[in-house]
């Protein structure tokens, strides 16, 4: 079940991991980024300095090694795909109707997925997490987003996994976090006697 609490409170958070795993723009190194950042993301995140650490690690790098980084692991790249449901069905049918589902969450949720990206890309995924409004919906209707957690669950366990010899990489640190913070937007419901047997 997803905590809607704790949703909002990460609404900043997922704004500033979309804006990190996504093709670097030019305001990612302007020191007003990272003023920003230390203002805006979660002070109670137990993941912020390692953020922190990242933002400074990326603008101690010239714009051009940055982005040749990013093309590096990311861009046309099945390996590395920022993708999400690439993993688990390539191309196939039911990819389809995944990636129509997760448009229609969007909207749902009152976001306008541009017809530019796959609405399965990462980065797209997170700035929804930022933008969606939930706030009045009910309970059942907000269900629907298990099907965005689980997809990031999926795609991103697998990037990490083909990514292992990256693990010290920033970019890999960075899925990692964003599994996290997604994390604890989620409840752990307790399974009962009948649902084990």
């Amino acid at each position: 079940m997803i905590d809607l609490k704790q949703l909002d409170q990460s609404r900043r958070n997922f704004y500033y991991l979309s804006h990190l795993i996504d093709y670097p723009q030019p305001e990612l190194q302007s020191a007003g980024f990272l003023e920003n950042f230390e203002k805006e993301y979660d002070e109670n995140s137990p993941y912020k300095a390692q953020v922190a650490a990242i933002i400074t690690e990326f603008q101690a790098q010239s714009f051009e090694s940055l982005t040749q980084t990013y093309s590096n692991y990311f861009e046309m790249n099945k390996r590395f795909t920022l993708y999400m449901t690439f993993y688990r069905f390539e191309d196939s049918r039911e990819r389809g109707e995944i990636l129509a589902k997760l448009k229609m969450l969007y909207e749902m949720f009152g976001v306008a997925a541009s017809d530019q990206e796959l609405t399965d890309y990462l980065p797209l995924m997170l700035e929804f997490l930022a933008y969606g409004d939930w706030q009045d919906e009910t309970q059942d209707r907000v269900k629907d987003l298990t099907l965005l957690f689980s997809v990031v669950e999926d795609g991103t366990y697998k990037l990490l996994e083909n990514g292992a010899i990256y693990q010290d990489q920033a970019y890999f640190k960075l899925l990692k976090i964003i599994r996290a913070e997604l994390g604890k937007c989620v409840t752990k419901q307790q399974i009962s006697q009948a649902e084990v047997r």
